[in-house]
């Protein structure tokens, strides 16, 4: 073979090996884009699940039927003129109070969360915790007309809030089990956002 062909030959070798290394990293290019993408939906999905069920959790501890000391104690100066049976319709107040307070945390967290989630996957996630948010809305608003209804001490508008209460379903307490009809509507919509999220963990049923 002469020089001329064996240099064409090279030449040949070399594009073509040229060739291959750009496309073996342009495979490995849109592998790692892959794979860089599957783990950070991975994450997003995890991190959703937990601040939900924290969510969840919260919203369920409002309803809890007990009431804790620490939660319906009332400060020196908001008890000092009250008699016994108003502390007591105030302590209820109280207590509610600091409940939706410690429910704000869990939701403030859930919006920072569904930012995220807008930002990343569109509002796929945030159309399918609307639900949630609507029974939330629905217990805050229930809980307002109960307490206006029955405890305020200025009682000029007991009656209408009570005739308001009449219309609404009794979401004021938790019964404790999955036939709750709160906990059930709240399971059912749930169920919704935990298998969008399981199928971004690649976990879906």
């Amino acid at each position: 073979m002469s020089p001329e062909a064996w240099s064409a030959l090279a030449n040949w070798v070399m594009a073509i090996a040229a060739a291959a290394g750009a496309f073996a990293a342009y495979i490995g290019l849109n592998t790692w884009k892959s794979q860089s993408i599957w783990q950070a939906d991975h994450e997003l999905a995890r991190k959703a699940l937990i601040t939900l069920y924290r969510y969840r959790d919260s919203l369920y501890s409002v309803r809890h039927p007990a009431m804790r000391n620490d939660e319906t104690r009332l400060d020196g100066d908001d008890a000092e003129h009250l008699s016994a049976d108003q502390q007591r319709r105030q302590g209820v107040i109280v207590a509610y109070t600091r409940r939706w307070g410690q429910h704000a945390h869990a939701k403030n967290e859930l919006d920072a969360l569904l930012i995220e989630a807008d930002a990343v996957w569109g509002p796929e996630l945030t159309s399918l915790v609307k639900p949630l948010r609507d029974l939330e809305h629905e217990l805050f608003v229930y809980i307002v007309l109960h307490l206006d209804a029955h405890l305020r001490i200025d009682t000029d508008l007991q009656k209408s809030y009570r005739e308001i209460l009449r219309t609404k379903r009794d979401i004021l307490y938790d019964v404790m089990s999955e036939k709750d009809e709160f906990r059930m509507d709240f399971s059912h919509h749930l169920g919704a956002a935990e298998d969008y999220l399981r199928d971004k963990l690649g976990r879906s049923k």
